[in-house]
């Protein structure tokens, strides 16, 4: 039971979601490029692709091999902590717990030889009451500020952000039907089409390392990937580094992180297929931003 539970408490989170589906497991299995993923994104990748999403190998439908150990630690996940769907923006609480204990009642009897105490006066039973009275108000005002405070920070987060900093560059493009085009990360299993996001790519030369932002602004509903070095349109998880849709509000991407001086790629793209905009990107940071 120990060594389970230690096995268990190693697993991380992040082992636990799918790559390609980015959600928790519920039919895992293990490929033969040592991965595990959900059986049917797998079977739709290796049915389009035929190779790994990740290295590029082979993959054959017959090889891939259930993860029950897995599955099982997946759902008890799923079922005791708090869960974020990454691709629908859901939060998934824990069920309350309603089970009610059987508890037997003790009412304490004074002894029969006792005198029976009756209060000196109506004074202190009114104090007993005004100061439950005031805890009761104090308790409530908490509970009420606290929630005013959350309905604030998410009337803040659905609203457009303002970020300090000036821009150290800024580009701006078009996406139309001549464009090319691709199908985004989380996009596979959509029976909608295949191929259908067109996206503009550009690279950025950081010359100081530090933390940059990147924020897109537009009328239609943009999507952003920061890639590593290099971005394959065929194997769009290679190289991923951060992926945002609507961190900046009004359904325009928001991707903040820590960049060394080294060549990154940004691919911009929008979150539903086959739509066509105008579009602009500013990037912030300690330093000018080389873009090409």
């Amino acid at each position: 039971m120990a060594t389970a539970n230690s096995r268990e408490q190693s697993i991380d989170n992040d082992d636990l979601v799918c790559p390609i589906t980015l959600e928790l497991f519920r039919d895992p299995v293990i490929a033969s490029d040592g991965r595990v993923y959900e059986r049917a994104a797998i079977t739709q990748w290796i049915n389009d692709h035929g190779t790994s999403p990740f290295t590029r190998q082979p993959l054959q439908l017959n090889e891939l091999l259930p993860d029950d150990h897995l599955r099982q630690l997946a759902a008890r996940r799923r079922n005791s902590t708090v869960s974020y769907n990454v691709q629908h923006s859901t939060v998934t609480l824990p069920p309350l717990q309603t089970g009610s204990r059987n508890t037997r009642r003790v009412h304490p009897q004074p002894p029969t030889n006792a005198p029976a105490i009756e209060p000196a006066n109506g004074t202190c039973s009114k104090s007993a009451i005004c100061f439950c009275s005031c805890c009761l108000l104090c308790c409530f005002g908490v509970i009420l500020a606290i929630i005013l405070s959350i309905a604030l920070a998410n009337n803040k987060s659905g609203s457009d952000y303002s970020y300090v900093g000036s821009p150290r560059a800024t580009f701006s493009g078009v996406l139309t039907t001549m464009s090319p085009n691709y199908t985004r990360p989380g996009f596979w299993l959509s029976p909608k089409c295949y191929n259908c996001h067109y996206y503009v790519v550009r690279k950025l030369f950081i010359n100081t390392t530090g933390y940059y932002t990147i924020q897109s602004r537009s009328l239609i509903d943009l999507y952003g990937y920061l890639y590593n070095g290099q971005f394959n349109r065929t194997s769009p998880l290679m190289n991923l580094r951060k992926g945002d849709d609507n961190t900046a509000g009004s359904q325009q991407f928001y991707i903040g992180d820590y960049l060394f001086s080294l060549v990154y790629v940004l691919v911009v793209t929008t979150f539903e297929p086959n739509v066509t905009g105008s579009f602009s990107v500013s990037i912030t940071g300690p330093a000018t931003v080389t873009i090409q």
